[in-house]
């Protein structure tokens, strides 16, 4: 759910992709727009706006191809055990995502309904600081404490996954991709048929738990992520002229997604639109990558992870103290986007890089504060 940019030495070859780097607070940004109160703005910037959880997404196939690209060779050689590799996961999302759900779970306890609203619930809070929360079809539960918490529960399912994955070949890993699509599409046609909208616990539909949260599904991204690793690694590039195209190709996606059915819209809809975004953005030397490896975009990128976690309960406090003195969309957007910013790269260089970079030690047993490998998802 933040990196410098691929820079990791496998074997003798230094590999370097800081494009994707960049490209995480691209993804961020769309997701900051989710969750943007769209009061002045036109039905057409909030009907796109409002489809900016495809940003997900990305961070989902990253995730299989970076994890791929750095602990494959590791785990498949023994150089990695198990516990070493799932504790290095544990360290990459555990100290912000305690942070952050700290302060609701202080809010739900002293009742400070004005800032948020749900009760205190020792099982609500034992599910999300252990990971488990998005296996509960319950919106209560899949998006207790800090509410985008829940993709950190799907990307621990992931990490573990991978560790069992990785040693599948690539034929294998394919077939498995595509047969969990087709589960998921006879399943998004099934509920489509018999349930539609209905809403069996919390304040969602069955769908949205299912096709958008259940980390059973959104697997099938993060494993198009290993498949793409494997076409990479092959040498396999799209044309650089590909890249502009895809941008386009995205958000004439997301112009047309309110009229998919959700169970569609929220899992295979954009699939496609999403790996060939990503994949065109592998091919190196180009304008566009060149701009997302340029070291502003790649501190925005590094601090990706802390803007993410922060970005709605800022938004949340904005609206609150600071929205009704600024009412127009045009003027609040920028304001509300720096001052999330800033705070995310505050927090980024003094808490969430210092905290891993000592967990890693400490899990290494040794006091080794090399900057840790930051592309990780």
């Amino acid at each position: 759910m933040g990196p410098s940019g691929m820079n990791r030495a496998i074997g003798t070859a230094t590999v370097r992709l800081e494009q994707l780097t960049g490209l995480r607070f691209f993804a961020a940004l769309l997701v900051f727009g989710v969750h943007f109160r769209w009061d002045t703005s036109g039905d057409f910037v909030k009907s796109i706006a409002e489809q900016g959880y495809v940003g997900v997404s990305f961070f989902f196939i990253l995730s299989g191809f970076v994890l791929t690209q750095s602990y494959k060779s590791r785990i498949l050689t023994g150089a990695t055990s198990f516990r070493t590799y799932f504790l290095l996961r544990i360290a990459r999302l555990s100290p912000l995502h305690f942070l952050t759900g700290l302060p609701f779970l202080y809010f739900s306890i002293m009742q400070v309904e004005a800032i948020y609203s749900e009760e205190f619930s020792i099982l609500k809070t034992a599910l999300n600081l252990t990971y488990l929360q998005s296996w509960v079809p319950v919106s209560s539960i899949y998006f207790s404490l800090n509410a985008p918490s829940w993709s950190l529960s799907d990307e621990m399912f992931f990490y573990l996954s991978f560790f069992f994955l990785v040693a599948f070949s690539p034929r294998k890993l394919l077939a498995i991709t595509a047969g969990l699509a087709v589960v998921v599409f006879v399943s998004a046609f099934l509920v489509l048929v018999f349930l539609g909208d209905t809403i069996l616990a919390g304040k969602y539909p069955f769908s949205h738990w299912l096709f958008y949260v259940f980390p059973g599904f959104r697997i099938l991204e993060f494993l198009v992520g290993m498949v793409l690793h494997d076409l990479w690694k092959r040498g396999i590039r799209l044309p650089g002229s590909v890249i502009p195209f895809t941008y386009v190709l995205l958000f004439l996606a997301m112009w047309l997604a309110p009229d998919i059915p959700a169970p569609f819209r929220y899992s295979l809809f954009y699939l496609p639109v999403i790996t060939l975004f990503f994949y065109a953005h592998l091919t190196e030397g180009t304008a566009l990558t060149h701009v997302f490896a340029t070291r502003p975009l790649v501190l925005l990128g590094n601090a990706s992870f802390a803007f993410y976690l922060v970005h709605q309960p800022s938004l949340h406090l904005l609206n609150l103290f600071l929205r009704p003195s600024i009412p127009s969309d045009i003027i609040f957007f920028p304001i509300s986007l720096c001052i999330t910013t800033a705070f995310s790269v505050f927090l980024y260089r003094i808490y969430e890089m210092p905290a891993e970079r000592l967990l890693k030690s400490l899990i290494n047993g040794r006091r080794n504060l090399a900057k840790p490998n930051q592309v990780v998802s």
